[in-house]
Parts: C-alpha cells; sequence; structure tokens
C-alpha cells in the first residue's frame, strides 16, 4: 500500500502510520526505510509499539521526519516522555509536529 500510494499520490506531504516503529525496519526491509527517506516527498512517519513519544530511539529517515508514538503510559512505560504529538499542516504545505507531553507518574507505575 505505501509503494503504491507514493507512486500515484501528487501530494507533497504524506503521513504515514505504522504499529512499527523506524527502527523496526532495519533488519529486516531496509528498502522501506530508504524509500521513506526519499527527497521527492514530504515524509511524516508515526510508529508505536514502544511505549514512549521520541524521536531518539528511532531510525533516522532523514530528510524526513519521524515519531515514535506509543506512549501514554498503561501496561508499560519505555522512557518517561509520555504523551502525544501533535502534527499541523501549514499553509505553505509544510508539516510541524510537536510531543504534549504529561507528568510520567500520572501514567507509569515507576
Amino acid at each position: 500500500l505505501f509503494y503504491d500510494r507514493m507512486a500515484k499520490s501528487e501530494a507533497r506531504n504524506l503521513l504515514v502510520f505504522s504499529h512499527y516503529p523506524t527502527d523496526y525496519y532495519a533488519g529486516g526491509a531496509p528498502e522501506f526505510l530508504d524509500a521513506l527517506r526519499t527527497q521527492e516527498k514530504n515524509i511524516t512517519f508515526f510508529g508505536g509499539h514502544r511505549h514512549s513519544v521520541d524521536q531518539w530511539s528511532t531510525e533516522s529517515i532523514a530528510p524526513n521526519s519521524n515519531w515514535l508514538v506509543g506512549g501514554g503510559g498503561g501496561w508499560s512505560c519505555d522512557s518517561k516522555s509520555q504523551g502525544f504529538v501533535i502534527g499541523q499542516v501549514m499553509w505553505d504545505y509544510s508539516v510541524k509536529t510537536f510531543p504534549v507531553l504529561v507528568d510520567a507518574p500520572s501514567c507509569c507505575k515507576s
């Protein structure tokens, strides 16, 4: 589906959502990471699985952007960064993202 949308979309921006963060694809699907690194489109990737909200624990897809968005506590907390990410598509078609974090003790057991 991703490759089909990449080929057919005339949009400047693509928002890509996956259960898994980009570092999960490093060993098993490096061609997918290469496609996410395209300079032809502005890609913002959101992956989950781990319980954290960050950009430091993922595999870079520069020049594009990616987020781990599995925060919010519950079962476990893999970092103290818990919450969600806001994404805004601006008038000039750029995409701005930023985290909204909660106080970790409010959703993490330890």
